[in-house]
């Protein structure tokens, strides 16, 4: 059984890209983080990349599910990766930015996520938030 059998939801596998959109429960973030690490290790990504990467895409989605909706089953999230001149990783959802949450713990997953990817790009609104981090050609070898 691969990673990809835990997976609730459609999944989309093409050579260099990965796509799944899952539920937004802490369960399935898990099982991405197992998902985009199998991929990431298949193409025989450096060790030390795939363990930031890994972390990096892990927090987003935690993000998600601690964030994004305002009950625990009410959404989904999606991680997209793409692997060409650079490795870039997404993380998005459907959900609202809450600027001031009352929740007391936290506040330290972007931070985290900026430390590990060079470049990391936030943007939310009405819609959604997406979370895209991208490691240059040179983190890939």
């Amino acid at each position: 059984m691969t990673a990809f059998d835990a997976v609730e939801e459609p999944s989309h596998v093409a050579g260099e890209v990965l796509i799944c959109e899952v539920a937004a429960t802490a369960a399935q973030a898990a099982v991405l983080r197992d998902v985009l690490t199998d991929w990431a290790r298949a193409r025989e990504l450096p060790p030390d990349l795939v363990t930031d990467v890994k972390l990096a895409a892990y927090e987003a989605l935690a993000n998600v599910v601690e964030y994004a909706y305002s009950t625990a089953d009410e959404g989904t999230m999606t991680l997209t990766v793409t692997l060409h001149q650079a490795l870039t990783v997404s993380v998005g959802d459907r959900g609202r930015w809450r600027e001031n949450d009352s929740k007391p713990r936290g506040g330290r997953g972007l931070p985290l996520i900026r430390a590990l990817a060079p470049d990391t790009r936030l943007t939310c609104g009405d819609i959604g938030t997406t979370i895209v981090m991208v490691w240059p050609a040179r983190a890939l070898k």
